[in-house]
């Protein structure tokens, strides 16, 4: 564990410039952090191209405060001393704390989490998670809701923040897709159906019938600074009229009545969010959900006023389970997702398909392609309407599933291009600048170490998978009616560790055709595996 994180550090402290090949969660947690800090603050054609960006927002705010450069050397110091060398003595107590507050870790998988992925050891307090209870039972609750195979294959919003910089860099011009008035434009030029906005003159000509009406800062996201308008004489209106740059005012959108029947009573326009990826042969579905705002919810901006979020089946449209904020911050997340209908809802919409998903998907696919294809992934927003789906908006940086509860093992189900996922971003970054170089050699040696951590990662999985399996076959025949909390954790683990051997699997197939490419082989033979990925 050490020989590898000291192996990882000393390639990242020398990146770019550095030839190797950063390869899963592990290597790019650590290299995305290194990434981030290294553009603090962000180069002038981020700022000029991006500026709804979050991250490059929050880069350009180290701007001459010096925090930068402080956080620089924290990063060096913190991996190369305070973790892995105070971490022999604080862990210790950490493991025996958290035993207190009864939630019991491992001394080695606590360590693990801290050196290769701290961005999961920090997700539940930068969430907020366990609300309301100490340190112990925060920090916990990440070694308890994050898997071993979680912490070489999870995908998070940090490691997206870092290639979506250098995307920025690479294809500057593709910022402008983020903003609103720009994004109806081209959506227009295409012929996509999308929620056009007013003309200046429409809006000086607006009668009472014309309203309700919703209105937004063009260059913002997450529903910041959004409205309703259901007066014409609202002062509101005047700023769109005096600054038609920066705001959009639209008609205020309706939930198709299919989808209607699952909100609850008088619900916002609830949107789903459509992430595609750029593979080689064009843009692919990398993860879906649907947002189910509350009750007289001005948005659907879920956690914070009281919705809920759904997964999605990528392949079918079919919706799955959710979350909220009290599930996910106030109850146990390990549980999360378990939501099947919504909050204020009187029908399940677990199980019901998404209405036009495949033209939905084609919708965001083209958009990608045509919008944006030098950006590895987008969010795009649709809103499903009595007149059909519309484009809503596209945004280069997307949340990421781990926000409801979804990790490697639920989402390989649900998603079958996360497995595929880090191949497709190494492949991705080839040739990009901020990004290290890595010759034909350097690949193949990359590609072989992969190949044995993944099947050490699938042995594990395998071998619990099976014991999870066996527990549940042996309690199901002493009582088939038996429901406990006990029983639904085990159920839960169960269907994280068989995605996790369903998507290891996939990722190996996939890894071992492009090592026989590299290598000229017809066919790659199984590596054996080795212990140095422990």
């Amino acid at each position: 564990m050490y020989i590898a994180h000291y192996q990882r550090l000393f390639r990242v402290l020398r990146s770019p410039g550095h030839a190797w090949w950063p390869y899963g969660g592990a290597d790019w947690n650590m290299f995305a952090l290194w990434t981030l800090l290294i553009n603090a603050p962000p180069r002038e054609e981020a700022l000029k191209a991006c500026s709804a960006s979050k991250v490059v927002r929050e880069l350009n705010g180290m701007a001459g405060s010096g925090r930068g450069r402080l956080l620089k050397w924290f990063y060096a110091i913190g991996f190369l001393f305070l973790m892995p060398i105070l971490g022999l003595i604080f862990v210790p107590i950490f493991c025996i704390g958290a035993a207190i507050v009864g939630k019991p870790v491992g001394f080695c998988r606590v360590m693990k989490l801290a050196l290769f992925r701290v961005d999961c050891f920090m997700y539940p307090v930068i969430e907020d998670w366990e609300r309301g209870k100490s340190s112990f039972s925060v920090l916990a609750q990440a070694v308890r809701h994050f898997s071993e195979v979680d912490t070489y294959r999870m995908y998070s919003l940090f490691i997206r923040a870092a290639h979506h910089l250098i995307d920025v860099y690479n294809a500057p011009e593709h910022g402008k897709v983020q903003d609103k008035l720009t994004f109806y434009a081209m959506c227009k030029e295409m012929g996509l159906p999308c929620a056009a906005p007013l003309t200046p003159d429409e809006i000086r000509n607006l009668k009472p019938k014309d309203l309700p009406l919703f209105m937004k800062p063009s260059n913002e996201q997450e529903a910041v600074g959004a409205g309703v308008i259901d007066s014409v004489d609202d002062p509101k209106l005047q700023h769109a009229l005096d600054k038609p740059d920066e705001w959009v005012v639209q008609k205020k959108l309706r939930n198709c009545d299919f989808l209607r029947q699952f909100f609850p009573n008088n619900p916002p326009l609830c949107g789903v969010r459509i992430t595609t990826v750029m593979t080689k042969t064009g843009p692919e579905v990398l993860e879906s959900w649907i947002r189910v705002g509350a009750e007289n919810a001005v948005a659907d901006c879920p956690f914070s006023a009281g919705g809920c979020e759904f997964a999605i089946y990528s392949e079918t449209g079919v919706v799955w389970q959710g979350s909220d904020e009290k599930h996910m911050k106030l109850i146990d997340s390990s549980l999360e997702p378990s939501l099947v209908i919504s909050n204020g809802a009187k029908k399940p919409i677990g199980g019901i398909k998404i209405p036009n998903w495949e033209k939905s998907v084609e919708m965001c696919k083209r958009a990608h392609r045509e919008m944006a294809p030098e950006s590895f992934t987008i969010g795009w927003d649709v809103a499903h309407t009595p007149e059909g789906p519309l484009m809503v908006e596209a945004n280069l940086i997307s949340n990421v599933g781990c926000f409801m509860g979804l990790r490697y093992g639920s989402m390989s189900h649900l998603w079958p291009r996360i497995p595929l996922m880090w191949l497709e971003l190494a492949q991705w970054m080839e040739g990009k600048s901020d990004f290290p170089p890595a010759s034909k050699k350097v690949k193949v040696n990359g590609i072989k170490a992969t190949v044995r951590e993944s099947e050490w990662l699938l042995r594990r999985a395998a071998k619990a998978e099976a014991s999870l399996s066996a527990k549940l076959k042996k309690i199901r025949a002493q009582d088939p009616e038996k429901q406990s909390p006990c029983l639904k954790k085990l159920e839960t683990e169960q269907f994280l560790r068989s995605g996790e051997v369903k998507g290891l699997k996939a990722e190996l197939e996939a890894l071992r055709k492009v090592l026989a490419n590299l290598q000229g082989l017809k066919k790659s033979t199984s590596m054996e595996p080795c212990g140095s990925a422990q």
